[in-house]
């Protein structure tokens, strides 16, 4: 079969691979969309943790498929259903596993990122995923395009649940890449009173708007703080959502939260630079709640289903390209290139 292989940094190459074989549980998945996120991009440059120096590997974490082998004891979907995937599968013993925390597992793998993924025609999943339920049907006529969005729409609720954001309250997001736009739309259907978006491109502040963004803010031509606390009545924003890896915003954050707000470090700095300086009087006198979250769960990626089902055409114009897994280097290029908002590969 046709996949896209991790073969060094900045090298992504098309190979003939073997078809995937389900042993002991396992299921073969037929891949019918795969979405490229800021992971998939990390991984190609090489600074990703999951991909040390020497590993060659199929990415891609974000996808929809068809059951080709289902498992003959009924465990899981049948064969033909149509699935999207929850990539990260627990050990379901750990201690983070037995507080409900499956995200934080000691002894996890994922789909893409250990163990092969999903920019191929097909892709094994382990029978454990199986058994935990990681092959979540797509709800009748839900267009897979929008099902694709969702494990980072699940990523995102998580983030958003972290800092509980709720009806009335001011949200700030910075950036408006994919997960920000998604964080826009979400807070949207969750009420919030203003949705204050801060991104450099006027392009993707454009997209902001569209997505139901209350305010945009281009932070070099403004004062990102004065501007955020002139927007929310001079007492700053009841939230914060960090979704772009830029490490001067992570200090900055905490001066655009009002007395007792919530931060959430949602995007994760490269290994060996997340190191940054942060005003701890303003936690402590502020009685600031900064926190991080970090993939999801398959609670999450339920719910995120849930979510997309229920109101699909909001979600639909998020995919921007469309690629055959023949051109999938092209796909990564205006991706990593900024000109596509997301790309989905279709084997």
């Amino acid at each position: 079969m046709l996949a896209l292989e991790f073969q060094a940094p900045h090298t992504l190459g098309l190979v003939d691979a073997p078809q995937p074989e389900a042993e002991d549980g396992d299921v073969i998945v037929d891949v019918v969309l795969a979405g490229i996120c800021g992971t998939d991009l990390k991984i190609t440059r090489g600074e990703h943790r999951l991909y040390p120096a020497g590993t060659v590997r199929v990415p891609g974490h974000e996808f929809v498929g068809r059951v080709r082998e289902g498992r003959a004891d009924g465990v899981g979907p049948a064969t033909g259903t149509l699935v999207a995937v929850a990539p990260n599968i627990s050990c379901g013993h750990c201690t983070s596993c037995r507080r409900g925390r499956a995200n934080l597992c000691l002894d996890y793998e994922s789909v893409g990122l250990t163990i092969d993924g999903a920019f191929a025609e097909s892709v094994r999943i382990p029978a454990r995923a199986v058994e935990q339920g990681n092959l979540i049907p797509v709800p009748d006529g839900l267009d897979p395009a929008v099902a694709v969005l969702m494990e980072p729409l699940a990523a995102v609720y998580r983030g958003l649940t972290a800092i509980g954001l709720v009806r009335g309250e001011s949200l700030v997001i910075l950036g408006a890449g994919p997960i920000g736009l998604i964080a826009v739309i979400l807070a949207r259907q969750l009420g919030a009173g203003s949705i204050i978006v801060s991104q450099t491109s006027a392009g993707r502040r454009q997209l902001a708007a569209d997505f139901g963004a209350t305010v945009t803010i281009d932070p070099r031509a403004e004062n990102l703080v004065d501007r955020v606390w002139e927007e929310t009545a001079e007492v700053g924003a009841d939230c914060v959502l960090v979704a772009t890896p830029v490490a001067e915003l992570y200090p900055e954050s905490l001066r655009l939260a009002a007395v007792g707000g919530r931060i959430n470090f949602f995007a994760g700095l490269p290994g060996g630079r997340g190191e940054v300086p942060i005003d701890a009087n303003l936690v402590h006198y502020n009685e600031l709640f900064v926190t991080g979250s970090t993939a999801n769960t398959t609670d999450d990626c339920e719910a995120a289903l849930a979510i997309l089902a229920a109101d699909p055409e909001v979600y639909l114009p998020l995919i921007s390209h469309r690629f055959a897994l023949e051109d999938s280097l092209e796909a990564f290029r205006v991706s990593a290139a900024g000109v596509a908002l997301k790309a989905v590969v279709e084997p």
